[in-house]
């Protein structure tokens, strides 16, 4: 029997004007799509008002959650430029994933590894630090709680050091590195214990199967209220959901994200900003480009 999947697009703004061109992307390969959009007053029954920053995008789920079909078994959750292989569809797009009664998320990096330079370095690693108007403490795990169900996924904490200069995927020591290590030092002291580790990984697509929906939406109200980084956000909330994980290092599909302009620019240039051609320029098994700003095509 085929798994039902409910497809849901996040819009960082308020941009439905490009919902008619989604539709005609996924109509015919999703029967059952959503869109969460920020500040609507839209009156349609797949249009799902939501009222959050686009920075803590966590808290669309959390209030979309009511709102959504509950009789799904996935819930796919995909940032509104980030556009599918025309390949993928209901039927296919959870074995593509390799995420068979798995959430999915294209990675899962730990706080704790990142280096002193990394942009939302010292924004995660004192997050709990400070004062919150909610208690928290009542409404999320302990820290020994979380340790133990990263340690369930492979995730071993340890405290801050020498680690910390090298960072995850260059692995070596760059000057900005090395200042940052050491103004974080020259402030902080010796404190290399980290309140409250966190996980992030890379939120604009990522699956939920239905029975760890309801607590993956409510520990995402409840960063989005602590106005924690979406990131890091979302990643420890589906780890928090306590569902089984994969990763895009278990499945053969990779999606490419560009973060120069003129890299995009290039790669979109075949289409010639038709929407029917987009679907063209995919490689075989390329799960995703992103970003396509669709505003531009017709």
């Amino acid at each position: 029997m085929m798994s039902k999947v409910c497809l849901s697009f996040v819009f960082n703004h308020q941009f439905e004007k490009n919902i008619p061109k989604l539709r005609e992307l996924y109509d015919n390969r999703f029967s059952t799509i959503r869109y969460l959009s920020p500040f609507s007053k839209s009156n349609a029954p797949d249009i799902i008002p939501v009222s959050e920053k686009s920075i803590h995008f966590q808290g669309y789920f959390a209030q979309a959650y009511r709102h959504l079909p509950q009789d799904f078994d996935y819930y796919v959750f995909c940032g509104d430029d980030l556009i599918l292989n025309p390949s993928l569809n209901e039927d296919n797009l959870i074995n593509a994933l390799n995420c068979n009664d798995s959430a999915y998320i294209k990675y899962l990096n730990p706080i704790w590894e990142h280096s002193f330079a990394w942009h939302r370095f010292e924004e995660c690693i004192y997050f709990t630090e400070k004062e919150y108007t909610l208690p928290y403490q009542k409404l999320i795990p302990t820290r020994n709680e979380i340790l133990g169900l990263y340690k369930k996924n492979g995730l071993e904490y340890r405290n801050l050091g020498f680690h910390n200069f090298t960072g995850i995927i260059e692995k070596e020591v760059t000057f900005k590195r090395l200042k940052a290590g050491l103004s974080y030092f020259f402030r902080n002291g010796n404190k290399r214990f980290v309140n409250y580790p966190l996980v992030e990984g890379y939120s604009d697509l990522i699956v939920i199967p239905r029975n760890y929906l309801e607590l993956f939406c409510h520990y995402c109200g409840i960063f989005a209220a602590m106005n924690l980084w979406v990131d890091a956000a979302v990643a420890t909330a589906l780890l928090l959901s306590g569902s089984e994980i994969r990763t895009g290092k278990d499945s053969n599909y990779s999606g490419t994200e560009y973060w120069n302009e003129n890299e995009i620019i290039d790669r979109l240039k075949p289409t010639s900003n038709k929407l029917d051609k987009i679907g063209e320029i995919f490689k075989e098994e390329e799960l995703y480009i992103h970003p396509i700003k669709l505003s531009s095509y017709n």
